[in-house]
């Protein structure tokens, strides 16, 4: 079989692109290679959608899934990942490895919207890799519940740090917010809803220096920026959210990127290979958010479809 389009990736960017497309009557593969939803999941409410009071992520997620399913040329696919990708004289190839598969899936398509999101950043400092799963997370929604009336810690000074030290604060006894800086990155009425939580407190100008505990988190080791003394906080677990590096390490430079690896793009989504277009958060762009994806990815689908009747 001949794909329309593969959609490598299925956050908000993604299943925008893949409803479009199917509306489009495309015939259309979506690979995931975790769960649908991608990042969004990791947030449990948004809350800054035009015409949409506090939207449930998840709940979100269901709804896209049931628009997709009135579609018949949609396929999703989750536990997928994509190894390479190949041009081809009519089109592209792509490996598709596949949970409980030994052999990769050769899909061939006319065309491919990426839209694999990015992954969080790590800190890159002793203890982080052994902790993980153990006190160490990058996912407040996914194990918040775990921590109730816990210490922990939230690494990060942006909206994402913030809005997740937030929720913390609904299980943890007490969240402390570690920044490297003296001012924090996020919006005006974020940072008001964390100085008047009880929970929370400030730790700035501070950064982490190792995570320390035998099999689960029991401190993290911190230095002042300024005059480099060093202290040791007491918790139960630490939350990094510092950012995002795009998953775009298959691509192997096929697709010209930015110096910081995310992909380079037209006004159209086209990227630098002819039929090959990126949308969401593995592409360069000034403003990640859920309705800046959303229309990428509606953008993505469309011009993939001009492209494809060009072809004809």
């Amino acid at each position: 079989m001949i794909y329309d389009v593969v959609i490598v990736g299925a956050g908000p960017a993604g299943l925008t692109a893949a409803l479009y497309a199917g509306r489009s009557k495309l015939k259309t593969r979506v690979l995931e290679k975790n769960a649908l939803g991608g990042q969004i999941l990791l947030t449990e409410l948004i809350e800054n959608f035009p015409g949409v009071y506090q939207m449930n992520s998840f709940a979100w997620v269901d709804v896209l899934k049931k628009q997709l399913a009135d579609l018949d040329c949609v396929e999703l696919q989750e536990g997928a990942g994509v190894d390479t990708l190949d041009r081809q004289p009519r089109g592209y190839r792509l490996h598709v490895h596949a949970d409980g598969k030994s052999e990769p899936e050769i899909l061939q398509t006319r065309s491919v919207i990426l839209a694999m999101g990015a992954r969080p950043r790590k800190l890159g400092i002793p203890g982080e890799e052994k902790l993980i799963g153990r006190g160490v997370s990058y996912c407040a929604t996914c194990d918040g519940p775990f921590f109730r009336d816990k210490g922990v810690v939230v690494v990060g000074g942006g909206e994402t740090a913030l809005e997740e030290a937030l929720y913390l604060s609904r299980f943890a006894k007490t969240v402390t917010i570690l920044h490297r800086r003296q001012g924090l990155r996020a919006s005006a009425l974020i940072q008001e809803r964390v100085t008047k939580n009880a929970k929370i407190r400030l730790k700035l100008e501070f950064v982490p220096l190792e995570i320390a505990g035998a099999s689960r988190v029991e401190g993290m080791k911190i230095q002042h920026v300024g005059d480099r003394h060093e202290e040791m906080l007491v918790c139960d677990g630490v939350f990094v959210f510092i950012g995002f590096n795009p998953d775009t390490g298959f691509l192997e430079g096929a697709v010209k990127a930015g110096e910081d690896g995310y992909l380079l793009t037209d006004d159209r989504m086209m990227t630098s290979l002819e039929g090959v277009f990126a949308c969401g958060d593995c592409r360069k762009r000034p403003f990640n958010q859920v309705i800046t994806a959303c229309a990428e990815g509606a953008i993505a689908a469309h011009s993939a479809t001009r492209f494809l009747e060009s072809m004809i």
